[in-house]
């Protein structure tokens, strides 16, 4: 999943805290929902819910906090999930053996500080049934799970029902077993629940309930609770004459869709007529819509095509359309009136490719990584910028470690499209650092075919090694990208970190390609000789022994990497002494690093 710029999820906030949920209307003699398709959104007629009292009404519409990434049990962040089912896995199965699963579950998590569901407040999710006419017998089974073994808080969790467009209170069911205690045990628990005649009959909106009664209790980290196999049975046979939505085109969630599509569609399981009324395309990045009427779109059996849309590349789109527009015989479909039930998100504008690289990260704004963009392909940590540069103050940096634990991520951070054909011999160059330690992946490669995801592009590694890192910066340089200049190519740095293992802080800076190789050498490689003199106070006397005129920069920084001062002198050959003023530091250690084209070194200091 690509990460969507904090004012669009603003604006998602915005437009969904008063979203409505569209009841599902029942059909036959049984409901069944997997939740395996959550990677498409949540179900028809699913709601989920924050800061929710067990005895009163609905509680905050949260479908924005809903993502239908795939991610693992170990997942800290709060939130709805999409997450793999406790079926056919045990409490070790790794997260590649979570992602690879079929099998999903709806995943809930609390988190101990406060946000938009304000601290370890209750939260619910609930399944709405446009009305139970004609039918009685109500009975319930589902699976509740344990998933997260490190938790060491609890919390019992409860089934409730509630009857209305929107309920005053809900009411408690008795559930067997009678305790449904979510813990650190691993645990996948059958839960049985006989609604006897409460559900009978209902010529109104009925509502399914499951919550936790009480906050988490304990202490530690909170439970990773799954939600599968919700099977909902009754004697008698429903009759459902309302048009039901089978599919939407694009479908629901789904990213880098073509900005040259002009039409949309519905795949309904009844013949459609059209009524009245109006299909919106709301572009939620600009603010702006396009309005369609029901009498503009074709009709041909089941499918609803809508013509003439206007999209813009690199937005996020959201499609309402009004309960008149689209007909069965005398019966309308339902509306749709919220940001979240159809939306879809354009391909990034295409970047022309460039004929040069020398990316500082100067003024480095994220998600602008200067000419750089990261993708997020598991997790919920990114590339961001950094106020540690080599030089300056910017850089960009990747860490998997948040909240107290090891996440799983993975991570890539491209260059446009490079086109070097002009160049004889290009050469790609960079610095790099790591703080903390880790056992995650860093690689470099380069694509011929990247268009958008990484994921089914090519790529090569360029073997860079990064045994050695440490928290000062690095050179690497001189990997030849001859091979692939001929065409339009793209460089990729990936960072893999998985909650088995341990995460560093990876940060990157200075990354530019020359034409023909560059040489530089530590000073012992050169033969040169560099010290401190005497006690720093207010003064750093540096002497160095030159083997020509030179000129070097001198930049100081402490021991986390940052700069905290830069300047230049110029050597003759032979023995060179020069101060700099240190007066502005507080008593510690610190580097002083010399460098210029050709030769790069790191002295340590204490300033008293």
């Amino acid at each position: 999943m690509k990460k969507i710029l904090l004012s669009i999820v603003a604006l998602f906030s915005i437009a969904t805290s008063q979203a409505q949920t569209t009841p599902y209307s029942l059909s036959g003699t049984t409901y069944t929902q997997s939740f395996d398709n959550l990677a498409n959104g949540l179900p028809s007629g699913w709601r989920v819910d924050s800061i929710v009292n067990p005895t009163g009404g609905l509680g905050n519409d949260a479908i924005f906090r809903f993502s239908p990434t795939a991610v693992a049990w170990s997942n800290t962040g709060r939130g709805f999930k999409n997450i793999a089912s406790a079926d056919g896995l045990t409490a070790g199965s790794t997260s590649a053996d979570q992602s690879a699963s079929t099998d999903r579950a709806l995943g809930i998590r609390q988190v101990s500080f406060a946000g938009w569901d304000d601290k370890d407040s209750l939260t619910s999710v609930a399944f709405c049934i446009a009305n139970t006419s004609g039918l009685s017998a109500f009975n319930l089974q589902f699976k509740i799970q344990s998933l997260h073994p490190a938790a060491k808080r609890y919390h019992n969790w409860i089934v409730q029902f509630g009857v209305g467009a929107n309920p005053g209170s809900f009411a408690n069911v008795v559930t067997a077993p009678a305790t449904l205690t979510i813990d650190s045990n691993f645990s996948n628990t059958t839960v049985n629940v006989n609604f006897g005649a409460v559900l009978d009959n209902q010529n109104q909106p009925v509502w399914i309930r499951l919550m936790p009664s009480d906050t988490t209790m304990g202490s530690g980290n909170r439970p990773q609770v799954g939600i599968d196999d919700f099977q909902l049975t009754w004697t008698g046979t429903a009759v459902n004459n309302t048009p039901q939505v089978v599919t939407y085109t694009p479908a629901s969630g789904a990213t880098n869709v073509a900005s040259t599509t002009t039409s949309l569609q519905i795949d309904f399981d009844k013949v459609i007529t059209l009524g009245t009324g109006n299909v919106t395309i709301n572009n939620i990045t600009d603010a702006t819509n396009q309005t369609i009427t029901a009498g503009s779109c074709t009709a041909a059996g089941m499918v609803v095509t809508i013509p003439g849309v206007n999209l813009l590349a690199g937005k996020q789109y959201a499609v309402q359309y009004d309960s008149t527009c689209f007909k069965w015989n005398t019966y309308s479909c339902y509306g749709v009136y919220n940001n979240t039930s159809w939306t879809f998100s354009t391909a990034p504008p295409v970047v022309p490719p460039v004929t040069s690289l020398n990316e500082s990260f100067v003024g480095c704004n994220a998600p602008l990584l200067g000419l750089f963009r990261e993708f997020s392909v598991n997790g919920t940590q990114t590339w961001r910028c950094s106020n540690f540069g080599r030089n300056d103050t910017d850089a960009v940096f990747m860490n998997g470690y948040a909240g107290g634990v090891t996440l799983d991520n993975e991570d890539w951070l491209i260059s446009p499209p490079l086109n070097l054909s002009a160049m004889t011999m290009p050469y790609l160059h960079f610095w790099s650092k790591k703080r903390f330690t880790g056992t995650n992946t860093k690689e470099v490669f380069v694509s011929s075919n990247f268009t958008g995801d990484p994921s089914t592009a090519t790529w090569v590694n360029l073997n860079a090694n990064f045994a050695n890192l440490d928290t000062i910066y690095s050179f690497f340089n001189n990997y030849n990208l001859n091979s692939y200049k001929a065409t339009p190519f793209n460089i990729a740095f990936k960072y893999v970190s998985a909650s088995t293992g341990t995460a560093d802080e990876w940060s990157i800076d200075d990354v530019y390609v020359t034409d023909g190789a560059v040489g530089i050498r530590s000073f012992e490689e050169a033969g040169l000789n560099v010290m401190v003199l005497g006690t720093v106070n207010d003064q750093l006397n540096i002497q160095m022994v030159d083997l020509n005129n030179s000129s070097y920069q001198v930049t100081i920084s402490d021991m986390q990497g940052k700069n905290l001062s830069s300047s230049h002198f110029n050597t003759i050959k032979g023995k060179n002494n020069f101060n700099v003023n240190v007066s502005n530091l507080s008593q510690g250690m610190y580097i002083v690093n010399i460098k210029n084209d050709s030769l790069n070194g790191n002295v340590k200091f204490v300033k008293q």
